[in-house]
């Protein structure tokens, strides 16, 4: 059985000739449950293509009235009937509410967090980490077999960085937590801005990586073992989980197939000392670099042939920021060329960026605004708000709404939109915001 939006939007494709039909809930009352305006966006008569609406037979199952409103919008106001018909159907199927067989016997993979080792985890990490795990439940939710993975970012030039910092200042990597290996990647970004030959010894530093060098190795997987047990601190107090971790590093020996791969199909050919990608209407995709060393271009590529080598999804979901587009673009169509992706549809669902009064946060220029402070700011400002709204529960409570007033502030809006991050916004106790939907759900 078809939903009420997708049935409304079938039927206003029916009634319009269009096929790009959108459909919004109005904020008034007075303006119905759903709005259309397609009358205004192809140019044409909204109460004929309202009167053709009246006349279908499905929508008169769950719309009781259709009107027009200048200067051209489209209202659908559902029936008393219908919505009582769907409330019983809420307290008789409880949780299941909504759930349907749409993905069975398919499956969907979707990437998100990914956040890079060594660092502390920014509020800039919170949109990919929360939208992903949004996107994983509605696809579960919707009968997909869903598999979700967390990319970390433990391999590359910017692990170099931290390798020469810890052996140019001789520091035992065990004593190191994120907030120090923050301070150690801020400096040497600050510094390497009057010195470019650091970036040198960064570059060589992750070849040693690559290369298996002992010390390198070491220090990696130190670090990396630190920064996994504060990452999961805060996964535990989101509620996101995933089923895999698997870092780029775990791609390492893969690499291997993937050039060779471009080479047998004569697809790689060196520019500058690099081996290159050649890509219709976009820059190349650099397989590896002049000095030998990988590329996340190419880790990229070898992750795609284990995941459908493994899973065999149908769709690979990419839940990661709006920087990252052209990227995507290329490993896109590189995987294309080279037939990883026969039967496997690869999206990229970009967000946009979270931002304060003062813009975009950078851990390279050191102005990181670290989200397990902003979560337990939340929760403190929920304590607060029961204080004043009635008496004081259990941390619990607190934790479950202050988590979920952040949560919900960030998927009331467009993944691919930019949002400020604001308090009073987010803990408003009327209209549209977490705390107002878990107090009337409570009630």
């Amino acid at each position: 059985m078809q939903t009420v939006t997708a049935s409304l939007i079938e039927a206003i494709k029916k009634a319009s000739g269009q096929k790009d039909i959108r459909l919004e809930a109005p904020q008034l009352n007075e303006h119905g449950d759903y709005s259309s305006n397609i009358a205004l966006t192809a140019g044409l008569n909204a109460q004929e293509i309202a009167d053709q609406l009246s006349k279908n037979s499905t929508l008169k199952q769950f719309v009781s009235k259709i009107e027009v409103v200048k200067p051209g919008f489209i209202n659908f106001f559902l029936s008393q009937e219908y919505l009582l018909q769907a409330a019983n159907e809420v307290l008789e199927q409880k949780n299941k509410y909504g759930s349907s067989k749409l993905g069975e016997n398919k499956t969907v993979l979707v990437e998100y967090s990914s956040p890079n080792i060594a660092k502390r985890f920014a509020i800039g990490h919170l949109r990919s980490t929360i939208i992903g795990q949004a996107l994983y439940n509605l696809y579960k939710f919707s009968g997909y077999k869903v598999v979700s993975e967390n990319h970390l970012g433990d391999w590359g030039t910017q692990f170099g960085t931290l390798l020469y910092q810890i052996t140019n200042q001789n520091i035992k990597p065990d004593k190191l937590d994120l907030d120090k290996l923050e301070e150690l990647y801020v400096d040497f970004n600050q510094k390497a801005q009057g010195d470019l030959k650091l970036w040198d010894e960064a570059k060589a530093w992750f070849k040693k990586l690559e290369e298996g060098d002992d010390q390198a190795r070491k220090i990696w997987a130190e670090v990396r073992e630190s920064s996994l047990k504060e990452f999961e601190k805060i996964y535990r107090l989101l509620g996101v989980h995933f089923d895999n971790m698997h870092g780029e590093s775990f791609y390492e020996d893969k690499i291997p197939e993937i050039i060779q791969m471009a080479k047998t199909k004569k697809l790689a050919k060196e520019s500058q000392g690099a081996l290159i990608v050649e890509l219709k209407n976009m820059p190349p995709g650099i397989l590896v670099k002049s000095d030998g060393t990988s590329t996340y271009f190419t880790r990229d590529l070898a992750a795609i042939a284990f995941r459908v080598k493994s899973w065999k999804p149908d769709e690979i979901i990419y839940e990661v920021g709006s920087d990252q587009i052209l990227h995507f673009r290329q490993v896109f169509a590189a995987a294309k060329l080279l037939g990883i992706t026969k039967d496997t549809k690869l999206t990229h669902v970009a967000h946009g960026l979270i931002r304060f009064e003062d813009g975009k946060m950078s851990t390279r220029k050191g102005k990181t605004v670290k989200l397990e402070e902003v979560l337990e700011k939340a929760i403190e400002k929920a304590k607060k708000l029961q204080k004043k709204s009635g008496p004081a529960s259990a941390d619990a409570t607190a934790r479950q709404v202050g988590l979920g007033a952040v949560k919900y502030f960030d998927l009331m809006h467009s993944p691919t939109s930019d949002i400020v991050f604001d308090w009073e916004k987010i803990f408003v106790l009327e209209g549209n915001s977490g705390p107002y939907l878990q107090y009337t759900l409570a009630r």
